[in-house]
């Protein structure tokens, strides 16, 4: 099984919080967030990998 990557979806309406999940991949996690938000593909602003703010 692929690693699991950490992903924030946006999407268009303002009213739909961002979601954060983890999918394998960002296709992965689109298509969960259409399943778990109940909106269409097209509703999705952007999806992006959340990473870790280093200091140095």
């Amino acid at each position: 099984m692929p690693d699991l990557l950490p992903f924030r979806i946006h999407f268009e309406d303002p009213d739909i919080a961002p979601l954060d999940l983890d999918a394998s991949d960002a296709e992965n996690a689109r298509q969960l967030a259409v399943t778990r938000r109940g909106v269409p593909a097209g509703a999705i602003r952007k999806v992006k990998i959340i990473r870790e703010k280093v200091d140095g």
